[in-house]
């Protein structure tokens, strides 16, 4: 029996967010979370599946069931070897996600639970093809059925289903059918759980009609998220309201467009708790009917064109816990009784326009545990009595225009997680006073996401900070922060995005990085002050994508370690988990990858990366005083899309090691003093598509072919003398001799140099040319590139005072 029992346990782990059972339970004394999650489990499983009765039997499973299952092995693709326990001489009740009950005296299976646990490159772990083969119909007691995130292959779900007559539970999320889905769905009349989520799936999904939904009156769940339901919307509220036991209904991202926004009929959807119409396109008011769904404990509109006013029937929902309208067309001050939604956890009104007095309001939201106002125009200072909700977990205020000092009572927000407060005008100090409480835990605070950038911070940063040993995303980006990084930071061992750019740091790069933050992914320290050398240690941070230290004024070479970055050596995205896959503080504060951002400069332009920045590697030392060779190790980092080199000293010849980038993307080397011929093998870089070489010494002949062949812009070679070629207009042959042989070219080359530099005395109003051998001019070019750059130098740093 304690085998079912964790078997029925496995048809899901933790509520979703929207779920009303999540916040219901999270929140509540940690002593109590464990014992409520295993009631609520218990309770919904046993109401689904008839739990209470199973029990596995040890007599094994009858011999045409197994000849079922193993046909059905044979029918279906299985990549990864998940049904290798399938076969003759183990009973079938012991195979992997097959559950057998005993209830008449026979044991007959009453289970197939094989989801992909794989969510990241799950299709090497989908099971593949006919997964609805008819052998299934062998098995007459099949009471759950669980193909979630395997692959249909675009297929359509068959009719066959409808036959499968005891299914309670039926969970086909993101298993890429197509299509339009079977009416014969609605002859499934035991039903309790239909999921047909359609996420991952690359084929479209249509719904013509929902009549279906008639005949399963026992349907406790329905997940139809991402399905195509505009050609249902005019009936779905009144297919949806023959559920009269439906607690939960998902159907954000369906197209819904037309829903009626008052009923001719009893709606009969009173024991309703979760309603997500999310990402749908109704462009109206919010329904009259809404308001009479009092049982909601979570509601979601987010992004769903509703227009106008929040209606004062809001109020009635005084059982809300989980209320999201992200991105509506709302207007005006919130109504009074919006405030009675004591019950409140997680409120998130971003990118509406609600009125500036909305944060006083708020403090009436005491259980409040997620608040997201962002970009609601919201002006001012942010009000002291905000420190009084002090079971936040979550504060994001976000693109507004909020001003003045941060309050110290925002150190009484001990349970807080992730703290946003990211493009204001926020002024003043980070003071210890704001971190004092923050981090009087003993083991530091439960803080893993801060974001003050873009604000007018300014001072140091405090000590106390080093004592957030659970942060893990830190930006205080374009702000008028100085000094030098304290100590303490090296505490942060989990750290994996570090943006400090665009401030006044000083100093050298601290060793300890190199040595602490290990599982650093983003170091983003440009248009700083920070000087000295760069520690080789760095090239030992195994995670490290992107590495930006442009605009400060860092000397010596580039480590040879830097070839030892392993995420940039590899191609694979598989060791790139997503900033906000599997991670516990992006999936329950809805600190997603979009929300995740940092900018960069690649291909000439300030780009900012947000959902794909996981994919991002890039290396960016440019502006800065470094010298040496750059080193052949770089040419290891076959994974990187952006090396930019430029404005330094570097001298010597291009490696001819960066022929072997096979990812790079942008490759700039222009302003330093590299010499020598340029590599044939950049003409292999078939993803280059931004290059500068452009005020070096570089000479001979430009290589063509390949990629090169689409980089026809002769800027790319501006300011190198000595480069010949058809796209500088510029022969590699002596006169017209095409037979030159290398010692007359090279002659042709050494009389060019001496017209330049004569060229150049005689501006100074010098009579006569007096250089002859090549020493002299050899010297003089190299004065004069130099001179060039020592102007271009005074030019930058007057800029900077």
């Amino acid at each position: 029996m304690a085998t079912a029992w964790r078997s029925r346990l496995s048809f899901r782990g933790r509520w979703p967010l929207h779920h009303p059972q999540y916040y219901s339970c999270y929140y509540q004394l940690p002593d109590l979370v464990m014992l409520c999650w295993l009631i609520i489990l218990a309770s919904f499983l046993v109401e689904v599946t008839g739990v209470e009765e199973a029990r596995v039997s040890s007599e094994g499973c009858l011999q045409r069931e197994r000849d079922a299952l193993l046909l059905y092995k044979a029918a279906i693709k299985d990549p990864s070897d998940r049904l290798s326990s399938w076969h003759a001489q183990v009973d079938c009740c012991a195979w992997n996600g097959v559950v057998c009950h005993n209830r008449t005296g026979t044991v007959r299976v009453a289970e197939l639970n094989l989801p992909n646990d794989h969510k990241t490159n799950w299709k090497e772990y989908s099971l593949r093809g006919e997964l609805l083969h008819p052998s299934l119909l062998s098995l007459t007691h099949l009471q759950s059925l669980d193909l979630s995130y395997n692959d249909f292959e675009g297929t359509q779900i068959p009719p066959l289903v409808g036959s499968l007559h005891k299914l309670r539970y039926l969970d086909l999320t993101g298993s890429n059918f197509g299509g339009t889905i079977p009416p014969h769905l609605g002859n499934l009349t035991n039903l309790r759980y239909l999921d047909l989520n359609s996420y991952y799936n690359s084929a479209r999904v249509v719904v013509h009609s929902l009549d279906w939904l008639s005949g399963l009156s026992s349907l406790i769940f329905l997940d139809m998220s991402r399905l195509n339901l505009s050609d249902a919307s005019p009936n779905l509220l009144s297919a949806v309201n023959m559920l009269p036991s439906l607690q939960h209904l998902q159907l954000p991202r369906c197209y819904i467009n037309n829903v009626p926004l008052s009923l001719n009929f009893h709606l009969n959807l009173t024991f309703l708790r979760t309603l997500d119409l999310g990402y749908n396109n109704f462009y109206s008011p919010f329904p009259n009917w809404l308001w009479n769904l009092t049982s909601l404990s979570s509601l979601q509109f987010e992004n769903s064109k509703i227009q106008g006013r929040l209606p004062t029937e809001i109020g009635n929902l005084i059982g809300l816990t989980y209320l999201d309208l992200f991105l509506n067309f709302l207007s005006g001050p919130l109504p009074d009784t919006f405030w009675k939604l004591k019950n409140l956890k997680f409120l998130d009104l971003s990118f509406t326009l609600l009125g500036n007095s909305l944060l006083m309001g708020i403090m009436n939201l005491s259980s409040l545990s997620t608040l997201r106002l962002n970009n609601c125009s919201l002006i001012g200072p942010i009000p002291s009595e905000l420190g009084n909700l002090t079971t936040l977990n979550t504060l994001s205020l976000e693109s507004n225009l909020l001003s003045g000092l941060i309050p110290h009572e925002i150190g009484k927000l001990v349970d807080l997680e992730s703290l946003d407060l990211s493009l204001n005008s926020f002024e003043g100090d980070i003071t210890e006073i704001h971190l004092s409480n923050l981090t009087k835990l003993k083991e530091g605070s439960l803080l893993e996401y801060i974001n003050l950038g873009n604000n007018m911070f300014f001072g140091e940063i405090p000590s106390s900070l080093g004592n957030l040993m659970k942060l893990e995303f830190l930006h205080l980006n374009n702000n008028n922060l100085k000094g030098h990084l304290p100590l303490s930071l090296q505490n942060c061992t989990r750290l994996l995005v570090v943006d400090l750019g665009d401030n006044k740091f000083s100093g050298n790069i601290p060793l300890w990085i190199g040595q602490s933050w290990q599982q650093l992914r983003i170091l983003r320290l440009r248009s700083n002050m920070f000087n000295g050398s760069i520690d080789p240690q760095l090239g030992y941070l195994w995670d490290l994508q992107i590495i930006d230290f442009a605009n400060n004024k860092l000397l010596g070479a580039i480590p040879h370690s830097f070839g030892n970055l392993n995420i940039m050596i590899s191609t694979s995205v598989e060791q790139l988990p997503s900033f906000d896959f599997g991670m516990r503080i992006l999936e329950e504060t809805k600190i997603f990858s979009g929300s995740e951002s940092i900018t960069l400069v690649t291909k000439g332009e300030q780009s900012t990366f947000s959902s794909i920045l996981y994919l991002v590697k890039s290396i960016d030392l440019s502006n800065n005083e470094l010298t040496d060779e750059i080193p052949e190790e770089l040419g290891y980092l076959v994974g990187l899309h952006t090396l930019n080199l430029s404005r330094n000293y570097f001298k010597g010849k291009i490696p001819y090691s960066i022929g072997r980038m096979s990812s790079l993307e942008t490759l700039d080397l222009s302003f330093n003093n590299l010499s020598g011929a340029i590599p044939q093998g950049l003409s292999q870089l078939n993803a280059l598509s931004h290059l500068n070489l452009s005020y070096n010494n570089l000479s001979g002949n430009i290589p063509f072919g390949n990629q090169l062949q689409t980089l026809d812009d002769a800027s790319i070679y501006i300011g190198n003398s000595y480069l010949c070629g058809n796209l500088v207009n510029k022969s590699c042959f002596h006169g017209n001799d095409t037979n030159a042989t290398s010692e007359e070219y090279g002659t042709a080359q050494r009389e060019e140099d001496r017209q330049l530099c004569c060229s150049r005395e005689e501006e100074k109003n010098l009579t006569g040319c007096w250089f002859n051998g090549e020493e002299e001019i050899a010297d003089c070019v190299a004065y004069v590139r130099e001179e060039g750059r020592r102007l271009w130098l005074e030019r930058r740093r007057g800029r900077r005072r």
